[in-house]
């Protein structure tokens, strides 16, 4: 396919931007065009001119619509979201109308083009508890929280209009200074840095956590595939499949730091999915053995970069 131009939804977002660096630090030929509700404002000024930046607010379909008019794009990515259950539980219409409405607008475009590829940015979250572990991504989708069964909605979408398509299937996402405040591992990083009380929502936890370049470096993995029609339609973790528990976080922080951390235990959420960890085997196959890294790996570069 000779066209090289690709669409970015929620390129101001987390993952949006840290995709876009990725994108051009690896010299990858592709025009990147981007739409968000804000304009994505990057560590270096550069990067800003590498984007074809369109304010554009996915929930409004006529807008989506004029814009695709304007472009034909070789795939779209798909990233624009309410991005936390906890903002999702907090205001469930907004999560309906922009990860469920938006998506349609952006998947009904989308597919007029039948040439093009579609990356769908879904989650760990549509699976709700498992008894098995590592969890494969044949295993039952039971969410348990809004976000959850409003990502499966879009999957179904996806599914359904999108003749080329991969579905992936993030797992906490972490590493850099785009991250979102309240996270789990930029929360207890700063709060560990500066002396304060690390709270624990239940403190049960097991959690899949996934480092910011091993994420964007799949996708762009990924988008080699879809180019060269190696993959057709699929639904990948992107995971290290390396389940960690939240407490092992705090020990791990207060060696890093050395210094006991005042640690407060909350009641667990109704929402919250407790244990996780994805099966990384299928990924593997279609991917190879691309390097993830462990959560020290990933804390400690996180670290680096938030002191620099």
């Amino acid at each position: 396919m000779n066209n090289n131009k690709i669409l970015i939804t929620g390129v101001s977002g987390f993952i949006g931007r840290s995709l876009v660096e990725q994108v051009i630090n690896n010299l990858l030929n592709y025009d990147i065009y981007g739409i968000d509700i804000k304009e994505p404002i990057f560590n270096n000024p550069e990067y800003s001119r590498c984007v074809d930046f369109e304010k554009i607010d996915i929930c409004d379909k006529k807008a989506v619509d004029a814009y695709f008019d304007k472009h034909k794009f070789a795939g779209v990515i798909h990233l624009a979201a309410v991005s936390r259950v906890i903002d999702a539980e907090y205001d469930k219409d907004r999560c309906i109308n922009v990860n469920l409405h938006g998506t349609m607008n952006i998947v009904e475009a989308a597919a007029r083009n039948k040439d093009a590829w579609f990356i769908f940015g879904s989650s760990r979250e549509v699976y709700g508890e498992q008894n098995i572990l590592p969890v494969k991504e044949s295993a039952e989708k039971k969410p348990i929280n809004i976000y959850g069964d409003i990502k499966l909605k879009g999957e179904f979408f996806v599914r359904y209009m999108i003749d080329r398509y991969v579905i992936l299937r993030f797992s906490n996402v972490y590493g850099n200074n785009y991250d979102i405040d309240g996270r789990v591992i930029p929360t207890f990083v700063k709060q560990a840095m500066n002396g304060k009380t690390l709270f624990l929502e239940g403190g049960e936890q097991i959690i899949d956590f996934t480092y910011i370049d091993d994420t964007t470096q799949t996708i762009v993995e990924i988008v080699k595939l879809l180019e060269k029609n190696e993959i057709h339609s699929e639904e990948l973790h992107i995971s290290p499949g390396l389940g960690v528990k939240i407490t092992d976080i705090v020990v791990y922080l207060e060696k890093k730091f050395g210094r006991k951390l005042d640690v407060q235990i909350r009641y667990k959420r109704n929402y919250d999915v407790v244990r996780f960890i994805g099966d990384s085997s299928k990924r593997m196959k279609i991917l190879g053995d691309l390097h993830f890294k462990n959560v020290q790996e990933g804390i400690d570069t996180y670290i680096d970069k938030i002191k620099s």
